[in-house]
């Protein structure tokens, strides 16, 4: 009797059959998000969640969660630009995705926040800062590298806490964004052989020579990873992620733990989390989905993102003092059904609009 390993299919093969599990990953590392943020926010016991005690220092169950997020960010953006390189129609795109269920949730969780969580109340939206909040987000703040702490906050609301402090994600988001036109519109090669070619060099440059996009691109640990999608993406034709390579990482990991615990105050460094996070993303991402194809065609991940930090902190007002593991349950009850509104309502929608208007 022989025994057979399974080949998985490539990764290209798996993103263009639209039978895959990224819409399902993406919300698992929505959902850790608000786990992470439960355990940070409740008025019982703030501390951090089992899984970045066992990380921490070199990260968090918040950062890896992120990090997930951008490299499928990375490999979905750059081949929405391979499939048509129009400067134009990409951006329309890209606002498509991210502004229309920004506004609403805008609206929808700000005005509450000022209403019932404010000293002025009702008369607080007669002033100019609710608005200015409002709209500056909706905007991303126009992609500015210095936003001004006061646009951050409303005064006087949530107790002057950030009242959708996750959004600091999308405005880098935003500009990773206009940096894949650049580099689109930039070509001197073949495309797929050029977005490879600078995806290497960047990658080089924003960890050995940090200063090359430091008036833009800042955060190197976010570009460095969005920067690796574009580089799969490129590969996806030929790139194979399945079990083995998970398991390697994991080795690896382990190999190094010892030398790495001597070094530092962790055994786990951040090249070691990321690798092996990448590759359980792929790996899953990459997989077909059978039994969830609810989730598997609707992305309920940014609708989780985008409401979960507003809906803690209001929760978190009106319920008497409760521990992490009650503010998560009671949030999600709450978050989970208006994320699915986000996007059945406002974002598909909004999408389908825009498709609709390119075709003609």
């Amino acid at each position: 009797m022989s025994f057979k390993l399974k080949v998985p299919r490539t990764l290209g093969t798996a993103i263009d059959s639209h039978d895959n599990g990224f819409n399902l990953v993406r919300l698992a590392c929505a959902l850790l998000v608000v786990v992470y943020h439960a355990f940070q926010l409740n008025r019982v016991a703030p501390r951090p969640d089992p899984l970045t005690a066992l990380v921490g220092p070199s990260a968090d169950l918040g950062s890896i969660a992120v990090g997930i997020f951008f490299i499928i960010s990375g490999m979905f953006i750059t081949q929405s630009w391979m499939r048509d390189p129009h400067v134009l129609r990409f951006a329309l795109r890209r606002v498509a995705r991210i502004v229309p269920g920004l506004f609403v949730c805008m609206l929808a969780t700000v005005i509450p926040a000022v209403v019932f969580f404010s000293e002025p109340g009702v008369a607080g939206l007669l002033t100019s800062a609710p608005w200015r909040y409002i709209f500056g987000n909706t905007v991303l703040h126009g992609l500015v590298y210095n936003i001004p702490a006061s646009e951050l906050s409303i005064p006087g609301v949530l107790g002057g806490q950030y009242p959708n402090g996750p959004l600091w994600t999308l405005y880098w988001e935003g500009r990773m964004y206009v940096m894949v036109a650049l580099i689109g519109l930039s070509a001197a090669l073949p495309m797929r052989t050029w977005v490879r070619s600078v995806a290497i060099f960047l990658l080089l440059a924003a960890n050995l020579w940090p200063e090359v996009l430091s008036g833009y691109i800042w955060e190197v640990r976010m570009w460095s990873l969005f920067l690796v999608g574009m580089l799969l993406q490129t590969l996806a034709p030929s790139l194979r992620i399945g079990l083995r390579h998970v398991a390697c990482a994991f080795i690896l990991i382990g190999l190094n733990w010892t030398r790495s615990q001597a070094m530092t105050p962790s055994a786990l460094t951040w090249f070691g989390i990321a690798l092996a996070m990448g590759a359980v993303a792929l790996w899953l991402g990459t997989a077909r989905v059978e039994r969830l194809a609810h989730l598997r065609r609707n992305d309920y991940s940014y609708g989780v993102y985008i409401y979960h930090w507003p809906v803690l902190l209001m929760l978190r007002e009106v319920l008497p003092p409760v521990d992490a593991p009650v503010l998560l349950t009671v949030s999600l009850l709450v978050i989970v059904p208006v994320a699915m509104a986000s996007w059945h309502l406002v974002e598909e929608p909004a999408m389908a609009a825009v498709r609709r208007r390119l075709r003609r």
